[in-house]
């Protein structure tokens, strides 16, 4: 179930970026190796593709796919591009980690051109899942991994419940957001939120989560830069 609606996340990134582009100029924030930053460049036409990574070694491998990244964490610096630079900024199951969520999206309306797009991609805190962990009395599930120790506290049905946390700190989920919290959040800097797509709806089929995004697994809110 986790992975058709991660496959069907990954098909809501690319249509946000097909129906907002073409763009000139794109940021990928949380790059990673830069496997999934080509698929959105070429999903939103793009000719200059940009990363922001604070893992070395990935960041070393999306440089060599030819995508120009800044080793940087990205809620905890100014961002080192001008303003009004980017046509689109896309984030994908990065936002989650992100402890300075302010300044993040400040950079992004700082950096984004009038009228550019804000792609974001996440985890969904109002998914049907996590609602019914919170009846319980539960962790939600897209917050069991938020100890740098060990994965999957206060959920016995965690997927990754008393494994080693591999990565440590950076892995954690800071906080899993909605879409409403989100377009509130976004309104503060100048970004106006479009739309909403979703994907998964545990446990039923993923598809039904693009009907029900409210309450979806995942979430790509698309927002625009006043």
């Amino acid at each position: 179930m986790y992975a058709s609606a991660g496959a069907l996340n990954a098909q809501n990134v690319i249509h946000a970026l097909k129906t907002t582009g073409p763009h000139h100029r794109l940021l990928d924030v949380g790059c990673w190796d830069g496997q999934e930053t080509l698929v959105w460049a070429s999903a939103g036409g793009v000719r200059e593709v940009h990363g922001i990574e604070l893992i070395s070694t990935a960041a070393k491998l999306a440089s060599q796919k030819g995508i120009l990244v800044s080793e940087i964490t990205a809620d905890d610096h100014k961002w080192p591009f001008k303003k009004d630079y980017f046509d689109c900024i896309v984030s994908n199951q990065v936002i989650e980690h992100l402890t300075n969520v302010d300044l993040y999206f400040s950079e992004c309306s700082r950096t984004l051109k009038p009228r550019g797009h804000l792609i974001t991609s996440t985890n969904n805190l109002a998914s049907w899942h996590n609602i019914v962990s919170l009846l319980i009395g539960w962790t939600p599930f897209d917050l069991t991994n938020s100890s740098a120790k060990r994965m999957g506290l206060g959920n016995p049905l965690a997927v990754h419940q008393g494994e080693a946390n591999p990565r440590g700190n950076s892995w954690t989920h800071k906080c899993v957001y909605t879409s409403a919290w989100l377009k509130d959040w976004q309104s503060l800097y100048g970004l106006e939120q479009i739309k909403t797509l979703g994907a998964g709806l545990y446990p039923f089929p993923a598809s039904l989560g693009r009907m029900f995004p409210t309450h979806s697994a995942f979430i790509t809110v698309i927002s625009q830069k006043k």
